[in-house]
């Protein structure tokens, strides 16, 4: 296993590699040839696209098969930015990567420079170089952001509307809307939180990714152990999925017409929330609420 320093390569063994990068981030990844230009909106995998020919999205974990990639496809470039748009990636600790193979065997480590007024950072490439895939840190920052991204990759992927508290529209209305049933039963407001919102996030992505639908994930973790990966410390914490629904409307009557996910709703201890929603997989959407109680 190597510490890669950054601009350092390394080659990698044949077959399916994963890059994980736990914490306070959203991973995606960028799949182009030999001209580093994507040749496609399908070539960007993100949250609100979490697939493309040898490239998959689960949670905090970018999966590249080399084999499975699209013709033409050399190189497989690992992005990384704030869960929490608000912040820049100044604001928070310098995103660890870790690069396994498909056995599990650690392969890498990378942790680039902390970044300043960058929002979004170019972490690591996994490339072909003639016969043989590498790997190269890399750690090249864009303070314009996926504009930057744009610029350099050819990327045009529409982004969803982004309020001020950094939500998109669809989960600052399931945000919304579970606030205005709280207030027809006399309870307080729950107020988003950062590390609640990438958690659940992470967990609709995984879902679909990972084609499951449980509380319990496939690696046997539970709600609370989400949340704590996420750096939440909490005293008491409660989930709500669903999939399928259209609208945060649609999601909120039908959480609230079911008796386990009203009581999560509807339970005065908690004071702050976060909100998952992704598009793809079987069902079409993937929504998650986490709630939760500092402590």
């Amino acid at each position: 296993m190597s510490e890669l320093p950054p601009g350092a390569n390394q080659s990698l063994p044949v077959g399916v590699v994963r890059v994980r990068v736990p914490g306070p981030f959203d991973i995606s990844a960028l799949i182009t040839g030999e001209d580093r230009r994507v040749s496609g909106d399908a070539d960007f995998v993100f949250f609100n696209q979490v697939s493309a020919p040898g490239v998959r999205l689960g949670g905090d974990t970018v999966t590249v098969d080399p084999s499975g990639l699209r013709a033409g496809a050399t190189r497989v470039t690992v992005v990384v930015s704030p869960a929490d748009t608000t912040h820049t990636l100044g604001d928070l600790p310098p995103p660890a990567m870790t690069l396994t193979g498909a056995s599990g065997t650690l392969l890498a480590r990378f942790t680039p420079p902390r970044p300043r007024t960058e929002t979004v950072l170019l972490l690591a490439e996994i490339y072909r170089r003639g016969a043989q895939w590498k790997v190269r840190a890399l750690g090249q920052g864009y303070a314009d952001g996926l504009a930057g991204i744009a610029r350099d990759f050819g990327v045009d992927v529409e982004e969803e509307t982004q309020t001020p508290s950094g939500l998109s529209e669809f989960q600052r209305g399931v945000v919304e809307l579970t606030n205005v049933e709280r207030a027809r039963h006399g309870l307080r407001p729950l107020a988003p939180q950062p590390q609640l919102t990438a958690c659940a996030q992470a967990f609709s992505a995984d879902m679909i990714t990972r084609a499951f639908f449980s509380h319990t994930d496939p690696d046997g973790r539970e709600p609370w152990d989400r949340a704590m990966a996420a750096g939440y410390l909490y005293s008491r914490i409660g989930e709500n999925i669903a999939c399928g629904q259209r609208s945060p409307a649609e999601v909120v009557q039908g959480w609230m017409d079911s008796p386990g996910h009203r009581k999560n709703i509807l339970t005065a201890e908690f004071t702050e929330i976060g909100v998952g929603y992704v598009t793809g997989g079987t069902y079409g959407t993937s929504w998650t609420q986490v709630f939760g109680t500092p402590r």
